[in-house]
């Protein structure tokens, strides 16, 4: 949705009637995630892809008899692999679309949340008497526990609410990385976070380390105390806490902070003997083997990675790891075992 929203902003100003095909949900190699869109205006005109082309051509048509009356519809498209370039979906996949009418009236506080960056989800039933419906969700509003869920972990999917089918949208300002302690590793860790798409903060005590010339491709340069840093700072279930310093007067008020936040990913760097220090310092601060085990250390998948690029990797890895583990999961109904 959110790459067409422009175009479907000028439509809705002129009064052009148009209808979206939206990928709520995908099985094994389908080409584009849920949010995708798709939308066909009453002049003909085409924004977007939900495909890249498979099946854009039965996707249209059914978005054209949407445009002229007809219901709104949940349509499966898939095929196994060795059919699949007979079909038209050499992906072998499988992908679930919405295909509705749209409603203008959302797309003014849809873009306005989207350009100040503040958390917003649009929920539609798909299925149910309500199908169709749509409305607008933030933080505050009042919605079901699996709405507001899928919006704090900024996670697009095919939720089962009250025995109905919702697909959440869910659009969310860049999560924060706190990368703490500007040693050498700092700088290709940050690359790599702003490459994941996070809004990356290096923070040091030592000023002469925080530079932008050692750190030109990050966001924020904190030169400050680890610990009293991230007190001060957002954090949400989308964050993640990269501590590198490896020193126990920096790491320990650091991570007991950061064990006392609902952070996604807490990871510390150090070797198995200055973790399991690491490790009863915490103890004597209070800290427990619950929290203690929040945290990622040592830190990164076991990959052998020797330099910085190589434990950035690891590191970068162990979070996409942790962070796919508690997002939602797609689960479609049984009616998306037939395919169409």
């Amino acid at each position: 949705m959110r790459d067409v929203l422009p175009g479907l902003r000028r439509w809705a100003d002129a009064g052009i009637p148009a209808a979206t095909v939206t990928v709520v949900a995908t099985e094994r190699s389908a080409p584009r995630d849920p949010g995708a869109t798709l939308a066909l205006n009453a002049n003909g005109e085409v924004l977007g892809s939900v495909t890249g082309g498979c099946v854009e051509p039965a996707v249209i048509v059914e978005a054209e008899e949407v445009l002229n009356g007809g219901e709104p519809r949940l349509r499966t498209y898939g095929i196994a692999d060795e059919e699949a370039f007979e079909v038209g979906l050499p992906c072998g996949g499988t992908v679930h679309v919405f295909v509705d009418r749209l409603d203008p009236a959302l797309l003014g506080p849809l873009a306005d949340a989207i350009e100040h960056e503040r958390p917003v989800a649009l929920a539609v039933d798909v299925s149910g008497a309500d199908i169709g419906r749509k409305r607008l969700v933030d933080p505050d509003a009042d919605a079901e526990e699996e709405v507001h869920r899928a919006l704090a972990l900024g996670e697009s999917g095919l939720l089962e609410v009250d025995g109905r089918q919702v697909f959440v949208d869910a659009f969310v300002p860049r999560p924060a990385m706190y990368v703490f302690g500007a040693v050498d590793h700092a700088s290709a860790v940050a690359r790599v976070g702003r490459f994941l798409g996070y809004r990356v903060t290096v923070c040091d005590a030592r000023a002469s380390f925080v530079t932008p010339q050692r750190f030109p491709d990050v966001d924020e340069l904190v030169v400050d105390w680890p610990d009293r840093f991230l007190a001060r700072s957002p954090v949400d279930e989308r964050t993640a806490i990269v501590v590198l310093t490896h020193e126990h007067k920096f790491d320990v008020p650091a991570l007991k902070v950061a064990l006392g936040t609902n952070a996604g990913y807490i990871g510390a760097m150090g070797s198995k003997r200055t973790t399991a220090v690491r490790e009863e310092r915490l103890r004597a601060e209070g800290v427990s083997d619950e929290q203690l085990a929040r945290v990622h250390a040592p830190i990164g998948l076991s990959i052998n990675a020797r330099s910085p690029e190589e434990v950035a990797v690891a590191i970068a890895g162990e979070i996409v790891a942790v962070r796919r583990r508690s997002a939602i999961r797609s689960r479609p109904p049984e009616v998306f075992a037939k395919t169409r």
